[in-house]
């Protein structure tokens, strides 16, 4: 929990930036965060090269992410992102729920790789689910709904998520094993964490790498389906 605060904590402060400037360079921090803070979250390596938010305009963006594969997996990536912008609304920084009109994902591409009756992504998702907070009750009942306003640091709600152009890669499974690569048609995901008025920033990335997740599944899918009859 101690590691899940710190994080909520850091997206909070970040969030909040240096009011003094227009633009504000994040990279110093952000980088350290996700470098140090990733890799015990998610269990993978986790790099970002660049960040900059303008607290005024509310515009932000973030340079080449970079998610590793699982322990277990081969080395090389799971996901790897280009740019993603951020259009935030700005009157909400400091208030404790950013509110994020606007989340555009761009050249994603996702490499999908089953091993043993398990696929690099859903392990990913599975690390994840760990370290999201739960309902503060004694004795811990998974089905009691969280109220995430009880939560330490900042909430979010992403009014619009837009991936343009994604692809994923992989390999038939046997006996083929032949490579695929696809182009996937964009996604578009809306309200996030709305439903309750704004969720922790774990909670968030959740809910998108899960809708992500399940399309991906069926362009797999999909891609297998149309290998066999041929």
């Amino acid at each position: 929990m101690k590691k899940i605060f710190l994080l909520l904590l850091l997206s909070g402060l970040i969030s909040l930036g240096i009011s003094s400037y227009t633009t504000v360079s994040i990279n110093p921090i952000l980088k350290k965060t996700v470098h140090y803070i990733g890799p015990r979250v998610m269990g993978s390596k986790v790099q970002l090269e660049d960040a900059k938010l303008s607290t005024l305009s509310g515009y932000g963006s973030l340079q080449n992410v970079y998610l590793g594969n699982p322990v277990g997996f081969p080395r090389g990536h799971c996901i790897q992102i280009g740019a993603i912008d951020v259009d935030m609304l700005p009157s909400s920084i400091g208030t404790g729920t950013i509110i994020i009109n606007d989340l555009t994902i761009k050249d994603m591409d996702i490499a999908f790789i089953t091993q043993r009756k398990e696929n690099n992504f859903a392990l990913l998702l599975q690390n994840l689910r760990r370290k999201l907070p739960e309902a503060p009750v004694f004795p811990p009942n998974p089905s009691k709904e969280i109220d995430y306003a009880n939560v330490i640091g900042n909430r979010y709600v992403i009014k619009n998520v837009h991936i343009i152009s994604p692809s994923v890669s992989g390999s038939m499974p046997k006996p083929q094993k032949a490579n695929f690569s696809v182009m996937m048609d964009d996604m578009n995901f809306s309200d996030i964490g709305a439903p309750e008025h704004g969720v922790p920033f774990l909670v968030a990335l959740e809910q998108i790498l899960a809708k992500i997740e399940n399309r991906v599944r069926y362009a797999v899918m999909d891609t297998y389906a149309r290998y066999k009859n041929y």
